[in-house]
């Protein structure tokens, strides 16, 4: 987690009358505890007059201080206990992340004010710095607010990668939402150390289950690129047709996606005329399966599909054979799948 810090800085530099802040008692009185956080630093300027790096680096010192009272409270309820459930397998998976915050200079601060004084006559350098705990709990909910944004507008994005056949990249890109949503807890330590609000957890689960059951969903479909040619009746068809069969499939927008690359090179083989102006047509196809996870390429025997029409129409006896291949065509591959 990188450091963010923003800071408004105010170094005296004129020697006048020391100011009221460097007094303990004043800090107390004007910054009470229960609702500002503050910081006091001190250091012995060997010779002559400090110059900028020694108020920067005092100032730095005040604002760790400041942190640590931060930080010591968040160790406390560092970790944080995710559960998903893989209904799959029936199994529960608990995973515990920690939030592993070690030292002050890792705490979050916004909109902290640092001060410094040098006073000539002990030789002493003070630095002071001080943020609003309200000031701090806004900064805080505002970034958890950010990722739950990111999180709702990238699941999005998932559902439409899943919608268009790109299954592997909505699968990675849902990871990539879980991964986010662990900074929540990071941040939630901090907005609950400065602030007793309402936390967020609940909103966290919310959305981790709907990206759950969205990715059992799509590991659990089969994921099948279809490459048909000869018939655009088939080739528009046969994919609303193995649904209808039962087949639990997304069509990918490229092999390299799927489970199964198909490759239909359907035709018409023959029209015959009987009597009474009957017009018959029988359609076959030649049929190979890619199995993605065997790494091996199998041909599959379509039955020849007979269509027929009555008053000599061609056109539609043609359409005819097709459509009884189209359910041929379905049932076989649904049956290798299957295997």
């Amino acid at each position: 987690m990188p450091i963010l810090i923003l800071f408004l800085a105010v170094s005296i530099f004129a020697q006048g009358l020391a100011p009221e802040w460097v007094d303990e008692s004043w800090r107390l009185s004007h910054y009470p505890k229960s609702e500002w956080y503050t910081g006091f630093a001190t250091d012995r300027v060997m010779k002559g007059q400090p110059d900028s790096k020694a108020y920067q680096a005092v100032e730095k010192n005040a604002q760790s201080k400041l942190s640590e009272s931060i930080v010591v409270t968040v160790q406390g309820s560092s970790a944080v206990q995710i559960s998903s459930k893989q209904t799959q397998k029936g199994e529960t998976i608990n995973r515990n992340y920690d939030q592993n915050i070690k030292t002050a200079s890792n705490a979050v601060l916004a909109k902290v004010e640092t001060r410094s004084y040098f006073d000539k006559k002990s030789g002493y350098i003070y630095g002071f710095a001080v943020v609003r705990k309200k000031d701090l709990a806004e900064f805080y909910s505002a970034r958890i607010n950010g990722l739950f944004s990111f999180a709702e507008s990238e699941f999005s994005l998932a559902s439409q990668l899943a919608e268009t056949g790109k299954k592997k990249s909505a699968l990675n890109k849902m990871k990539a939402i879980e991964d986010s949503l662990l900074k929540v807890s990071y941040w939630e330590n901090f907005l609950q150390t400065v602030s007793s609000g309402a936390t967020a957890y609940s909103r966290s689960a919310e959305i981790l289950q709907k990206i759950n059951t969205a990715r059992i969903a799509l590991e659990n479909s089969t994921g099948i690129h279809l490459n048909v040619s000869g018939s655009e009746y088939v080739a528009e068809e046969l994919p609303a047709v193995m649904q209808e069969k039962g087949c639990n499939c997304s069509i990918t927008e490229t092999a390299a996606e799927a489970d199964y690359a198909i490759t239909v090179k359907a035709k018409l083989s023959r029209c015959n005329k009987a009597d009474f102006e009957q017009i018959y047509c029988w359609a076959n196809a030649s049929v190979s399966v890619f199995n993605s996870k065997t790494k091996k390429n199998i041909s599959i025997k379509i039955p020849e599909a007979k269509g027929g029409w009555t008053e000599g129409n061609f056109e539609k006896a043609t359409e005819e054979s097709f459509k009884n291949l189209t359910e041929n065509l379905a049932q076989q591959l649904i049956k290798e799948m299957e295997k």
